[in-house]
């Protein structure tokens, strides 16, 4: 190809009064205005420049290496192409680097003559004295460039063609994640561009470039190291179209590109994605960019509520590119609200490969075509077949074919438990606040994404709450799209100092490793902080002497002989308090003047906690300004989800056995009793081993069969152990009973959990490092149990008000998928505790700990329908019975819809899919919700329920609002005989919690919620066979219950 200065001395001879470029000019009083600059200008200033170079630092050698570094004036074309006609190679070193980057570039590249103007001597001079052997040269002012120039003898020609393959310059990548590395850019680029205009598209379509490159006049703002304003000037020659440059001696704010558009009336705008950002903010930023006929931006995405704006006013064309490729051949997008993507030109070979990660991203990979005529990736790179961009991309919903880029595999973030987040999406949301300058997540190597915000200008040194008040909307609609593991805390968003600005490249985007560098010590201080804080949020230590003292006074008083273990610190719930005695605490305190219901003392279960939060002088444990209830969940799941990464997936056995040894933790109660009768029953099942604390587990078991009818407990297939998964070996007496467990067990069925709506999460933490254990336990089997955890829908009961609120009040599905996000439990202690624990098995999945889990999210368990056995007296229903057999009054309906499902059955449907699971066992964790697909009203059953008690008494029907109310009005002055009568008093938190959400009109509520059955029907014939709770039920339960 012809060398672009002989295209310059053409230009000149055929055109020499066109307008190159539109060079700004400051006047004394500091007013800017635009000159042209034509092509005999360039001429003159193209061979003045070749003359100098050659007389300073002689002719180039061949493939000779010559650095420029300069302010962003007209100065670099000069450069670039009086190197050229001197002999040399260019480079542009980007100014932004580090002085170890040039130094590297210069070394890699073998260059030690160096270029610049007067601005950056000082800059090169400390180059100079860590290279000895480079020689600077500082080039002359623009005036004098453009001044008439006579030739010397001294005047070189230089090469007046290049070979395709022949190195013509040198640019550099842009150092965000290392050191930069040269990009030696061929001549098959320069002549790839000259026909990029003429690139085929589909009938009717028009390439992105030939808007660009053909449009009247475009207002650049890229600086012309970079690969963007290179395109600018290639534009300016090989297609004869003018661009308008920014004065280099100011800085290129938004304010000084509204006055150049306005000056010199541009067509277009091409722009960094953060200077539009920027515009956006000023009062007449979109009135002005709709004079263009269009918004060019590269580089990195653009802020989503910027671009919208843009696009209301003008159109917004998306472009993307980089050093090694140059850029990637578009279409014009049909619609200009799908402006953030990208549609490809089928020459440019793009082909997109679904990522391991996430099959939801691909990445853009560079195929080779056969001509590859528009393909700039080869020219640079000849012997490759492909070129991977790194770059990572999401497909439209509903338009196939469209591609919006969302980060780069190099901007992964990986969390200390393996999660990976990308979190380009998220800090562009943020970005788009006004108040923001840029936001970096945070993480890596930590258990919980976090936010590193550089504050605007205008904001800096701003208060730091009030300041996150302001953008915290952003970072919840940033959440929002995040899953619960990458989400940001409050805790964990971190301000900029105002003398620490982010690291940025020439093209303005942030450079993510030098920002993180630049701000390691504020990090790690961070999230040790963090730590603390969640460690200590359940721990209060300030209290008067006297306020202790009558809290310990109180909780001895209703512990009576369980008070000898009582410390401080300790937990009255494990202690053995229940709801009865947490009522009669908050009443003794109540009394003695403290705000205490039922609900503190649950929260604050220790002496030094309750002291606290009744006597408002510390910051209990429910108080909303320690930790949030998802960042102490997300904390306790760090907690025990160390597990270590294994090179590759456990292998399970070739084949399953033809009959399973099972370990069943926790089988002394009614579901466990249930479940121990179906396995007994069930003829696939060999041994049953049952774990329970008791150590007359055996004797304890017969009598619950007994009591229910399930018989005699045979004593060849079950074998019992005492001890809790907890203790390490599970606590149990013999190691080689451990052992052997290890060594036989098929599926580990965890049943045993503490069963208290009140108790905190913190409260359960024994039995969840219990279901670590578990994990363990399976890990270093031969047999790699397959592990079955008993969930509850209390562990995703907030998923209405989180996911899915219909405002028509239509229905809500609850669909069969794990979901790790920590806001969908419900807001006690009990669903939590379960989500966590389900957590910790998917991370010990995720890790290749285990083989493989399911979940089954049981719903409400109601009496047995075959079998004897009484539905427990002290749950909600049968307390809510008895008392309305003591108000004579019945709620005509409930907030909940009557999904329950019989005892043994649901452990019927248990154990059923207990097997299937184990047969699909799969790398993702298997979820089942075990609730009744059957849903009846309430009012179906209350007709029958009056019928049993008359006429000995006649219970009319209230509201239920009704029936709150005349419970709470009981409520205070009730006596211990009363409460006997009237149980639900005891659960008066739980009813009125149902009632709040009911009164309040939340949408979530309103809207008929139902759990989606289909996964768990279709593997259990249980379930398949399951009808919906009928009055036979009902009569059954109420004459066991004897009220």
């Amino acid at each position: 190809m012809l060398s672009p200065t002989v295209l310059v001395d053409r230009l000149a001879a055929d055109k020499p009064n066109d307008v190159w470029v539109k060079s700004p000019v400051t006047s004394s009083r500091g007013q800017t205005s635009w000159e042209d600059i034509t092509f005999s200008l360039l001429k003159n200033a193209v061979d003045a420049m070749s003359d100098f170079i050659v007389q300073q630092l002689g002719p180039g050698a061949p493939d000779e290496v010559i650095a420029y570094m300069g302010i962003n004036d007209i100065r670099y074309p000069f450069v670039i192409l009086g190197a050229l006609k001197a002999g040399y190679k260019p480079l542009s070193p980007s100014p932004r680097n580090s002085k170890e980057g040039n130094i590297a570039l210069l070394n890699t590249t073998k260059c030690s003559k160096f270029l610049c103007s007067e601005e950056f001597s000082p800059h090169i001079a400390k180059l100079t004295a860590s290279m000895p052997s480079l020689k600077p040269v500082q080039v002359p002012t623009v005036d004098g460039l453009l001044k008439p120039f006579t030739p010397t003898l001294t005047t070189p020609t230089g090469p007046t063609s290049f070979s395709d393959h022949e190195t013509l310059m040198i640019l550099h990548t842009s150092g965000t994640t290392g050191l930069p590395k040269p990009i030696y850019i061929k001549a098959g680029v320069f002549s790839t561009f000259e026909t990029i205009t003429s690139i085929p598209t589909p009938p009717g379509r028009t390439s992105t470039h030939c808007s660009l490159f053909l449009t009247r006049l475009v207002l650049s703002v890229t600086p012309f190291f970079h690969i963007f304003g290179i395109n600018f000037l290639l534009r300016s020659l090989y297609y004869q179209k003018p661009i308008v440059l920014l004065p280099a001696h100011k800085p290129p704010t938004a304010e000084l590109i509204l006055e150049c558009i306005v000056k010199t009336k541009p067509s277009a705008l091409a722009s960094a994605p953060s200077m539009l950002e920027d515009i956006c903010r000023l009062p007449t930023g979109l009135s002005v960019l709709s004079t263009l006929d269009f918004v060019f931006y590269g580089g990195a995405p653009l802020a989503e509520a910027c671009g919208n704006q843009i696009s209301d006013v003008t159109s917004v064309y998306n472009g993307i590119g980089s050093t090694e490729a140059f850029f990637m051949p578009t279409l014009l997008l049909k619609d200009h609200k799908d402006w953030q993507y990208f549609e490809w030109n089928l020459e440019a070979g793009m082909v997109m490969e679904p990522t391991e990660e996430n099959p939801n991203l691909a990445e853009a990979v560079i195929k080779r075509r056969p001509d590859g005529k528009y393909q700039f990736a080869f020219w640079n790179f000849p012997d490759l077949q492909e070129w991977r961009t790194h770059d990572l991309f999401e497909e439209h919903p509903t338009k196939k074919g469209l591609w919006k880029f969302v980060g780069r595999l190099d901007d992964i973030i990986v969390l200390s438990n393996g999660e990976k987040v990308n979190p380009v999406a998220f800090e562009k949301i943020v970005d788009g606040h006004s108040w923001v300058q840029g936001s970096l997540m945070l993480g890596v190597g930590h258990f919980q994404a976090g936010l590193l915000v550089e504050p605007s200008k205008d904001h800096q040194g701003d208060d730091k709450d009030g300041f996150i008040d302001k953008i915290w909307p952003l970072i919840e609609e940033a959440n929002a799209g995040y899953p619960a593991y990458a989400r940001v805390w409050r805790s964990t968003v971190m301000l900029t100092k105002p003398e620490k600005p982010f690291k940025r490249t020439s093209k303005g985007s942030t450079m993510r490793r030098a920002t993180y560098k630049l701000y390691e010590d504020e990090i790690e201080k961070l999230y040790k902080e963090q730590e603390v804080a969640v460690e200590e949020s359940g721990t209060a230590r300030q209290s008067t002497a006297e306020v202790e003292d009558i809290v310990r006074k109180a909780i001895r008083s209703v512990l009576g002989s369980r008070a000898a273990n009582l410390t401080d610190d300790a937990n009255i719930f494990q202690l053995g308090a229940d709801s009865l005695q947490a009522l009669q605490l908050s009443r003794i305190l109540t009394s003695s003047r403290f705000i205490c219901n039922t609900k503190t003392v649950y929260d604050n279960p220790t002496v030094s906690q309750l002291a606290k939060a009744v006597n408002g002088s510390g910051k209990a444990q429910n108080s909303e300004n320690i930790v949030s209830r998802e960042e102490r969940m997300s904390a306790m799941i760090y907690r025990h989800s160390r597990f270590p990464k294994l090179a590759s997936l456990p292998s399970p056995p070739k084949s399953p056995p033809a009959a399973f040894n099972v370990l069943l933790i926790g089988s002394t109660g009614s579901l466990g009793s249930y479940l121990l009768k179906e396995l007994l029953d069930t003829t696939k099942i060999s041994q049953i081993f049952c774990l329970n604390r008791s150590i007359n587990a055996r004797e304890r078991q017969q009598q619950s069969f007994e009591d229910r009818g399930l018989g005699s407990i045979p004593v060849s297939q079950v074998q019992f152990f005492a001890g809790e998964t907890s203790a390490p070996n599970f606590g149990l007496e013999f190691p080689h009973d451990f052992a052997s467990l290890q060594q036989q067990t098929d599926i580990i069925i965890i049943n045993a959990w503490p069963v208290n709506f009140n108790s905190p999460l913190e409260a359960f933490e024994p039995v969840i490092a219990g279901t670590k254990q578990c994990a363990d336990f399976s890990s270093g089997s031969p047999r790699k149990p397959h592990i079955v955890f008993i969930s509850s829908i209390a562990s995703i009961l907030n998923w209405p008000a989180v996911r899915h609120i219909h405002e028509d009040g239509s229905e809500i599905v609850i669909g069969e998928d794990w979901d790790p996000d920590n806001s969908l439990p419900a807001k006690q202690g009990y669903g939590e505790s379960k989500h966590v624990a389900a957590s910790i098995l998917s991370n010990a999945l995720n890790a290749g700990h285990i083989n493989s889990v399911a979940v089954l999210r049981v719903g409400q368990l109601a009496g047995a329908a075959e079998k004897s056995g009484v539905w427990n007296r002290q749950e909600w229903l049968p307390s809510l019975l008895k008392t309305s057999t003591s108000l004579l009054k019945l709620p005509s309906s409930l907030p909940s819809p009557i999904d329950w499902i019989p005892t043994d059955l649901a452990a019927h449907a248990v154990v059923d899919l207990s097997l299937s699971s184990y047969h699909c066992s799969t790398s993702h964790v298997q979820t089942f919700n075990i609730v009744n697909p059957h849903i009846v009203p309430w009012s179906l059953l209350v007709p029958g329920i009056q019928g049993f008690y008359s006429p000995a008494r006649e219970i009319e029907t209230v509201s239920y609002a009704d029936w709150v109310e005349e419970l709470k009005r009981a409520s205070p002055a009730a006596t211990d005989e009363q409460i006997e009568h009237m149980p639900a008093l005891k659960l008066l938190d739980f009813f009125e919690g149902l009632n709040a959400a009911a009164v309040a009109g939340d949408k979530s509520t309103q809207a008929e919620v139902r759990f989606a059955t289909g996964h768990a029907v279709t593997n259990s014939k249980a379930m398949a066979g399951l009808g919906g709770i009928n009055g036979r039920m009902m009569r059954k339960w109420m004459e066991e219950w004897k009220f």
